[in-house]
């Protein structure tokens, strides 16, 4: 008869070691955890001026959070961001700061976990933005893209209101 090796209290005791310093290095990763959640979860790097200078005149992400991108293209400005706000007050704020570079809200739709914010120019659908939880626990990750100010057209009279038989 062969006797199998039992676990000892020793061996146990190392085991639930190993798991109890595995669960303080994995709660010490999530930004949730209290602790030094701040080195898992860097603060964004702001985009440069020349950047930043391609927002719509008016457009001011001081009460939002950082503006980490702007990019301008094909009649398009797009901005990204990253806040710490909760995300019924972000919406609100982006909608407040949007409608104060002259675009007009056309509508919000909140799920709790991820928002869109609507805009129009005139009588074109302007733009919207996106907000989405943010890999880091409590950020939330914008991505507003707006249509160029400059590149709306500007109203034409209805070629069949002005056509006489």
């Amino acid at each position: 008869m062969v006797e199998r090796n039992r676990s000892s209290p020793r061996s146990k005791a190392l085991v639930g070691t190993a798991v109890a310093a595995l669960s303080v290095v994995l709660a010490g990763c999530s930004a949730g955890s209290g602790g030094d959640a701040d080195a898992a979860c860097p603060a964004p790097s702001p985009a440069p001026p020349a950047e930043t200078a391609l927002m719509p005149a008016g457009l001011s992400f001081d009460r939002i959070g950082t503006v980490t991108q702007v990019l301008s293209t094909e009649g398009h400005v797009t901005v990204r961001a990253v806040t710490t706000k909760p995300i019924d007050e972000v919406t609100v704020l982006i909608q407040d700061a949007v409608t104060a570079a002259g675009y007009r809200p056309a509508g919000m739709d909140n799920e709790g976990f991820e928002a869109e914010v609507f805009f129009t120019a005139g009588s074109y659908a302007a733009g919207q933005a996106l907000v989405r939880r943010a890999e880091c626990e409590g950020q939330w990750d914008i991505d507003l893209v707006l249509i160029d100010p400059d590149a709306v057209p500007s109203p034409t009279a209805d070629p069949l209101s002005s056509h006489q038989s």
